[in-house]
């Protein structure tokens, strides 16, 4: 698919270094007269000229722009300096170090309220991104540079910086954000009252859809932007438009409306004579984009289109680049003889224009820097004069008070010199060490921003993994097969628990329910009560085993099979569990516990049947056979489980736990009554008990009552 040279946003400008030598020269000049100040000024604007072209030298008066701004303390110029010094390590392609030199020139900018510095760092941030594909934080960086335009009521670029923001979207191809980033831009240019500024809006929107393949709204969105040119005689736009809708037309294979436009481009650029030298720079830039894509009919298609436009404006300086391209263009393609031949005019008219504006830029400098030094000589004409009327003074003085006075007054002067010395230094001290607490406290506060980001990420993280964990854990109409009257107490100590509940009803009249501990809490254990669950369903649910002792042993084996708990290199992950299979036909229950006890109460009788004094896990004893319980029930009996979270909490007026015989006098307490009841009584002593102490553990309980 072809594409038209409008979308692309050049963030750093080149232009020709010959032309930009004697500019150098002539602010070298100037430099060597001129105050501090006068000299930060020549230095930033020779390291702008020589961006593109020669990047050791934009380190080299980096440097000596930090060097002089940090001796005579302006903030300012070392905000600039260190954007400068980020130039540099990114033309090197040294990523880290450009990030790092435009941060310094984030903060020292905050300090110096320098606002133009500190967008221009964003958005080089942003560039820098951008160039690694690093698309999200660019447009963080973007954002960041349009806030400050905000802040500094330029809507215009606040607009601009919205189509550059779409420009990364497009690249993305995420067309609907990119399109709403160009629609606030088109809004937000309607407020500014100035008519012509929806034209390359809707050109971005044109290449949205040209890049979709809908060339029928890419043409539409050309039309209305040319509507924009034409409404306030923005001949380049007209132009640019022109040349868009002669590419979407070819695109389309629509030679007939292709030829329209193209002789629209050619009417349109009789009336204006000169069309610019950014459309110039535009086509250049199609005709290297299509070489590099080998693409030679479209290359010669615009260097045709360079050809009018070059006739018409009738500048021989833009002939340059011209002949240089069809040099390029003849000798990729195998026209060696051709190639020689315009490159031989090439240099013939480069050579002629650059001694005219020599002699031109020569003498504009040298009159500039002549009127500069004869203000530099009155001054200091009229300093001499200063000075010598203070002598003539001091002379007097000395003669009416004689050799006394004289040395009094040298010991004064020598005195106050001293003082004066010392005030200064003392005062340059105070200055840097409020300039590093600046920096200091910035640095602590991006320190701050950051850690906070990322805490609220992990946090967002660990919130959505304890929502899987709820969505896993077994739900409410399999607990209510098993007993209408259950209550189940659920609180994890850290979002995530490591204690999870797990039931099924078999097709054989059979209910199996557990409530385990697994090693740990918070994310750790949540991923284990993960594991723990998925086996529990694998063995009952699809190997329908409904034996309680087998199903511990068998979980065991794939618990240790998982974590690798084999030889001398055991680990103590794994976890406690209770486990009982109700078989209803004959209201008989089988128990098999691993560390966890199960208590059944009837009649406000306590009886605890004990599980095993091993985990499901790795031992370091040898492991045993999980042994099961038989147990008959009566209705009105009231089955619990519990882990040890409730009865190993802090709490109570001397801090210490509440221990299981506490909870087996509250259960045996409560169990007459209904279940929601139970359930509201537990929580409010859990929460009596522990009062201002921390959670120590995830704290789990079920109740069941045998219908």
């Amino acid at each position: 698919m072809m594409k038209n040279g409008l979308l692309i946003l050049l963030f750093f400008s080149f232009s020709c270094f010959s032309q930009n030598q004697r500019k150098i020269d002539s602010l070298l000049k100037v430099a060597e007269t001129a105050n501090d100040t006068t000299k930060l000024h020549c230095y930033n604007m020779i390291s702008t000229l020589y961006q593109g072209n020669d990047n050791e030298k934009i380190k080299e008066y980096g440097i000596k722009i930090l060097e002089l701004a940090t001796r005579i303390n302006n903030k300012k110029y070392i905000a600039a300096a260190y954007l400068k010094l980020g130039v540099y390590f990114y033309f090197k392609s040294n990523y880290d170090s450009a990030a790092a030199n435009f941060n310094k020139a984030v903060l020292l900018s905050k300090v110096a309220n320098n606002l133009l510095v500190e967008a221009d760092a964003h958005q080089n941030l942003g560039i820098m991104f951008s160039d690694r594909s690093e698309f999200q934080k660019a447009i963080s960086e973007l954002i960041l540079a349009q806030k400050i335009h905000v802040q500094l009521k330029n809507k215009k670029n606040t607009a601009n910086i919205k189509n550059n923001i779409a420009v990364m979207y497009i690249r993305q191809k995420n067309y609907a954000l990119a399109e709403k980033q160009i629609l606030e831009a088109i809004a937000l240019t309607d407020t500014t009252k100035q008519k012509g500024l929806l034209g390359y809006p809707y050109s971005n929107l044109g290449i949205i859809y040209v890049d979709k393949e809908q060339h029928i709204k890419a043409t539409g969105y050309y039309k209305k932007a040319l509507r924009e040119f034409e409404y306030t005689f923005d001949f380049y736009g007209m132009s640019a438009c022109y040349n868009n809708l002669y590419l979407a037309y070819i695109n389309q294979n629509k030679i007939d409306s292709a030829i329209i436009y193209n002789n629209k481009l050619k009417s349109v650029s009789k009336k204006q004579k000169d069309i610019g030298n950014d459309f110039l720079s535009n086509l250049n830039f199609e005709i290297t984009y299509q070489r590099f894509k080998k693409n030679p009919v479209l290359a010669k298609c615009y260097l045709d289109s360079m050809r009018l436009v070059l006739h018409i404006i009738n500048k021989p300086e833009n002939n340059v680049a011209f002949y240089q391209e069809l040099a390029t263009y003849n000798f990729l393609y195998g026209n060696a003889d051709t190639g020689h031949f315009y490159m031989d005019k090439f240099l013939t008219l480069k050579d002629s224009i650059t001694s005219g504006e020599n002699a031109f830029i020569t003498s504009e400098l040298q009159t500039k820097y002549e009127s500069e030094k004869k203000d530099l000589e009155l001054k200091q004409t009229n300093s001499e004069l200063n000075l010598e009327e203070e002598k003539n003074k001091r002379k007097t003085i000395i003669i009416w008070l004689g050799t006394a006075a004289l040395g009094g007054t040298l010991l004064f002067l020598i005195l106050a010199f001293v003082n004066y010395r010392r005030a200064k230094k003392a005062n340059i001290i105070i200055q840097n060490q409020n300039l590093i607490l600046e920096l200091q406290k910035k640095e602590v506060e991006l320190q701050k921003n950051l850690v906070e980001e990322k805490q609220n990420e992990i946090i967002s993280s660990i919130n959505y993994a304890q929502r899987i964990q709820s969505a896993v854990l077994t739900g409410e109409d399999v607990w209510n097969k098993i007993s209408k009257e259950h209550f189940i107490i659920f609180q994890p100590r850290d979002i995530v628990s490591g204690d999870f509940y797990w039931a099924h009803v078999l097709s054989n009249g059979r209910a199996v329910f557990a409530l385990a501990d697994c090693t740990g809490h918070g994310v750790p254990g949540g991923f284990m009560s993960m594991l723990g669950n998925s086996f529990l369903n694998e063995l009952v649910v699809e190997n329908k085993l409904f034996k309680a002792d087998e199903i511990l042993n068998r979980l065991r084996d794939k618990v240790i099979a998982a974590l690798y708990q084999k030889g001398q290199t055991q680990q103590k992950d794994g976890m406690d569990m209770a486990l009982c299979v109700w078989n209803k036909m004959d209201n008989s229950l089988e128990f098999a516990g691993a560390n966890n006890a199960l208590y059944i109460i009837r009649d406000k009788q306590l009886s605890e049947y004990k599980g095993d004094k091993m985990p499901i896990g790795s031992y370091l004893e040898e492991n045993k056979k999980f042994a099961a319980q038989k147990i008959i029930l009566q209705p009105n009996d009231m089955i619990y489980l519990s882990t040890d979270g409730f009865y190993d909490q802090f709490g109570g007026e001397k801090g210490k736990k509440f221990k299981s015989k506490q909870l087996e006098e509250l259960l045996v307490e409560v169990s007459t009554v209904s279940v929601e009841e139970q359930k509201q009584v537990l929580i409010s002593s859990f929460a009596r008990w522990k009062k201002q102490f921390e959670q120590t553990d995830d704290v789990s309980l079920i109740g069941i009552r045998v219908i």
